[in-house]
């Protein structure tokens, strides 16, 4: 077994810096790519052939298998993502057509909504180009869960790992886009008062995350986002030298922030690319939330510990670093915007977006869930998103639109994760405001109690300050 560990780590590193440089937009050998994502599997068959604990490695070596029988297939997506998901229209970003990697950024400079609609739908339209490439990637995922020898599916599986049945997953995530939706609803009123009309489907999340605050960032354009949670952070004794950060805007790159965990603890990559100068801020400190809840892991933890953690638990840090963008008193005392107006109206806003991000990814999960429990086709998935989308957002979003995210159409669930961190990191702030304050990021003392938190990996006592009570993060955006 720890020799299986040692062979298990080698791959991943050499794995993970190849898929770094791709998605940084930097020459990368696809063909390597592919033989060590053969190796991975081979190993992970392995394992499975060998053992069956621990059960995390099991699950991981099951879900390895299933990503590098279908690596060329994602490579084929990400590929035709990029160069054939592109508008024909005369519009550019750039100097160049605008394709799914740069509308968000296209969508922050472009004020005429007729312009915008035209761009989304002729996206929208060439989804047909990757639509098979998903399914036949899916199809064989199933598959390969269906091959082993007990009753396990990329459903099952993904529950297991999170610690949840389907029972307690679908009611969670049903309750909290409930509580959401008719508030969300009810805030149209403030986005139409932002963009002078009422928003509609090609509004989407990701373009409110940067236009619902444009009229208050002047503030911010001087404000460096790596500078300041560096500040932050090496203040009260955590050490970011393990961790790069690359935030070149690169034709070929990612479009959304991103943190690649290499090598656990020692080697952390942050990308990003500038979509607006306050969502810059908010995307930097989720990625360095990730960056450094890997570098304070234990180096000694086993390999599962170290490195197999669950989605739920690896977003649980991100977003609550996250929540000091949103925090005044911080943005006051640490970033020194003293505007009380302006903070009122931050404060506000984000509420909006908390409320919008909560109904979209209500909507992503519940189809991803169906999608998996039904055995989906791809254009039923595609009818269930866009009911589910009008249902907890009132957007009438073409259901195609899916394909286009950056996590739905690649990972097996991952989108109610987002949902479980945002509860766990609302209960893991109110912890530490009850022990050490509202300045807790000035005390080290709590510094020390995250280190501790952080340092045990999937051993991580959850318990200790969350009990997955939604209320505590649903009071701070939903009105009584």
């Amino acid at each position: 077994m720890e020799n299986w560990c040692k062979i298990d780590e080698a791959i991943y590193v050499a794995l993970t810096d190849e898929t770094y440089r791709q998605f940084a937009g930097l020459p990368y050998n696809e063909r390597a790519l592919k033989r060590i994502s053969s190796m991975n599997m081979h190993n992970s068959e392995i394992f499975v052939d060998f053992f069956d604990e621990p059960r995390i490695l099991y699950l991981s070596a099951i879900e390895n298998i299933a990503e590098a029988k279908t690596k060329q297939l994602e490579l084929k997506l990400h590929k035709l993502r990029r160069e054939k998901i592109v508008s024909n229209s005369k519009y550019k970003y750039n100097n160049a057509p605008v394709n799914w990697n740069t509308w968000r950024q296209f969508n922050n400079i472009e004020y005429d909504p007729s312009v915008r609609k035209s761009v989304f739908d002729d996206l929208i339209e060439k989804t047909h180009i990757i639509s098979p490439i998903i399914e036949k990637r899916f199809g064989i995922m199933k598959e390969v869960y269906s091959s082993m020898s007990e009753n396990i599916t990329p459903l099952s599986g993904y529950l297991e790992n999170e610690r949840l049945t389907f029972s307690e997953l679908h009611d969670f995530v049903t309750q909290i886009g409930e509580e959401a939706r008719k508030p969300f609803l009810n805030s149209m009123s403030l986005a139409s008062e932002i963009l002078g009309q009422t928003p509609d489907y090609y509004d989407d999340f990701y373009f409110f995350r940067n236009r619902i605050f444009k009229d208050l960032e002047t503030p911010f354009i001087k404000v460096n986002p790596i500078s300041e949670i560096n500040r932050t952070l090496k203040s009260i004794g955590f050490d970011l030298s393990s961790i790069s950060f690359d935030v070149e805007d690169r034709p070929g790159k990612y479009p959304s922030p991103i943190c690649f965990f290499v090598r656990i603890p020692d080697d952390i990559r942050v990308l990003y690319k500038s979509e607006s100068p306050y969502f810059d801020l908010q995307g930097c400190y989720h990625e360095v939330g990730h960056a450094i809840h890997a570098t304070c892991i234990d180096n000694s933890l086993s390999y599962a510990d170290k490195y197999k953690f669950p989605m739920g638990i690896a977003e649980i840090f991100s977003i609550f670093l996250e929540r000091l963008t949103r925090n005044p008193l911080y943005l006051r005392t640490v970033i020194g915007i003293t505007d009380d107006k302006l903070l009122d109206r931050l404060v506000e806003r984000n509420k909006f977006m908390e409320l919008y991000f909560v109904t979209f990814y209500v909507a992503n999960s519940l189809m991803k869930m169906k999608y998996w429990t039904e055995n989906l086709s791809i254009d039923q998935a595609c009818v269930i998103y866009q009911q589910l989308m009008e249902k907890f957002t009132g957007f009438r979003m073409p259901g195609e639109y899916w394909m286009l995210h950056h996590i739905l159409p690649e990972a097996i669930m991952y989108t109610p994760s987002y949902l479980l961190a945002a509860v766990r990191a609302a209960e893991l702030e109110k912890y530490l405001l009850d022990k050490f304050g509202e300045k807790w990021w000035a005390d080290k003392a709590a510094a020390s109690t995250l280190k501790v938190l952080m340092s045990k990996g999937a051993a991580i006592d959850l318990s200790l300050f969350s009990d997955l009570d939604q209320d505590v993060f649903l009071k701070e955006i939903v009105d009584h």
